[in-house]
């Protein structure tokens, strides 16, 4: 009997705990839930499995002791002429910033695609953006240079791409395609290992300063289809202060890139911003939801993501 009670009593206070902002449809787990903290492991497995919630689009925010997720969609035409989404993350600890594949039998070296949500649902993500399409090549053979979760899949490099570095305790770095590229040491930056590193780009910000025009809108610094000059939907992710991000997109009608880079620094004082794929390829996923351009009714299958989890394991106080 006495188990029974304490399972009841354990449901009723993460219900508690999930509806905590009365009057609104946000999710907010508090440590009275009965979880624990842990750090997650530096390989391919997902964050700690969510609690049950009846998903609303109403809701907007995601918050445990270990994450916090904001997400906004704004009219920003009187100033960029756009529709913006966007995400703030806040996470506990490094190990909770994640990146997965498309394809869990032959990671980052397949051609395989999955829409992003259904990528972000096998791990639990909280919150997930699609990658730099690290797998769009032909003949099974990468130009780009793939570190995922500590593991390098690719050594190749493109030599006119910047590189984004993420090391180990989350912090951003940026290698620009005025360095050689092929020589330097991706693997650690500043004495701290690199977990996961990218290749798009170009970066928008770097250390609190905005890259200037005549770089980000030179087409040898960005990929062939990108168009710095053109209004195309644009995707960055940026880092504004210790294990504190934020994920920027706009609607279907673009923007050039240097707009795109001063809207981002209009949301937030980023220290660093760096570009992913966009286009239709731009997903942002809450909660397993796609929020961005949703009225397109398109999502492009994509090869891979970044994504937020939850380092709060509730499996033990649910089986008491």
């Amino acid at each position: 009997m006495k188990r029974v009670l304490s399972l009841l009593a354990a449901l009723v206070l993460v219900f508690a705990a999930a509806s905590a902002c009365a009057g609104t449809a946000d999710i907010h787990i508090t440590e009275e839930s009965g979880g624990v903290f842990k750090p997650l492991p530096i390989n391919l497995d997902g964050g700690y499995k969510l609690p049950s919630y009846k998903y609303s689009k109403d809701i907007e925010v995601y918050e445990d002791p270990t994450i916090r997720v904001e997400r906004h969609t704004v009219d920003m035409h009187a100033d960029w002429l756009v529709t913006t989404y966007y995400a703030i993350i806040e996470i506990k600890d490094p190990s909770q910033i994640r990146t997965a594949s498309a394809d869990e039998a032959n990671p980052f070296r397949s051609q395989a695609v999955k829409p992003a949500k259904a990528i972000a649902a096998l791990k639990n993500a909280v919150f997930a953006v699609n990658g730099d399409y690290c797998a769009a090549f032909a003949g099974n053979k990468s130009t780009n240079y793939i570190m995922r979760q500590g593991t390098v899949y690719s050594e190749s490099v493109e030599p006119s791409l910047d590189m984004l570095l993420i090391d180990e305790e989350g912090d951003f770095h940026i290698l620009t395609s005025d360095q050689d590229l092929a020589a330097v040491d991706k693997t650690q930056v500043d004495g701290k290992k690199v977990i996961n590193a990218f290749q798009f780009g170009p970066a928008l910000v770097i250390d609190g300063e905005p890259v200037p025009d005549e770089i980000i809108m030179n087409p040898d610094r960005s990929p062939t289809y990108a168009k710095p000059g053109a209004g195309e939907i644009r995707l960055c992710i940026a880092q504004i202060d210790k294990l504190k991000y934020l994920v920027v997109t706009c609607a279907h009608w673009g923007q050039e890139l240097n707009r795109f880079r001063d809207m981002v620094m209009s949301i937030a004082p980023v220290r660093c911003a760096y570009t992913l794929d966009g286009g239709l390829s731009a997903s942002l996923i809450f909660l397993n939801r796609k929020f961005n351009n949703v009225q397109s009714g398109s999502e492009r299958p994509i090869t891979d993501i970044i994504y937020f989890a939850s380092a709060w394991d509730m499996s033990g106080a649910q089986n008491k």
